[in-house]
């Protein structure tokens, strides 16, 4: 088992008078973080875990543009009306992004790049099916391509 790739799960450390940047006062502090999503990855991979769902997203977004304006605010918009949302930001080729849809079984994959913005129109993909569905990149939209 290889976990270099797999990057930190837990950090923090001390960081000396990093308030200064944001205050006039010189304050100590410390600071933890915990990378849960990418850990209960890892334990649901390696079986260690029995999740009876691999994710609870029913799309996932991916953003093909270094701009993530567009991809945030529609992903925020699916979420407001009742669609759990996730938006794959890792540095990956497409195919992978893809990989990690199926390997989680999040029924649905929304690319979003420039001429998407440019036409106003996405793909929606069915995982299961393969089928895609093209639609108004609005979220009410994608959401009725989805409730068929």
């Amino acid at each position: 088992m290889i976990l270099e790739r797999f990057g930190s799960v837990c950090s923090g450390g001390r960081y000396e008078n990093l308030a200064e940047y944001y205050t006039d006062k010189k304050l100590p502090g410390v600071g933890i973080s915990i990378g849960l999503t990418r850990l209960f990855y890892k334990l649901n991979e390696l079986n260690l875990i029995n999740a009876k769902q691999k994710s609870v997203a029913q799309v996932l977004i991916i953003p093909m543009l270094e701009n993530l304006e567009q991809p945030i605010t529609l992903a925020t918009n699916l979420r407001k009306i009742g669609i759990k949302t996730e938006i794959y930001l890792n540095n990956k080729k497409l195919k992978a992004k893809f990989k990690y849809a199926d390997k989680l079984k999040i029924p649905y994959v929304v690319v979003i790049g420039e001429d998407e913005i440019e036409n106003n129109c996405v793909n929606v993909k069915n995982m299961e099916t393969g089928e895609e569905v093209k639609v108004k990149m609005e979220a009410e939209e994608i959401a009725k391509s989805i409730d068929k």
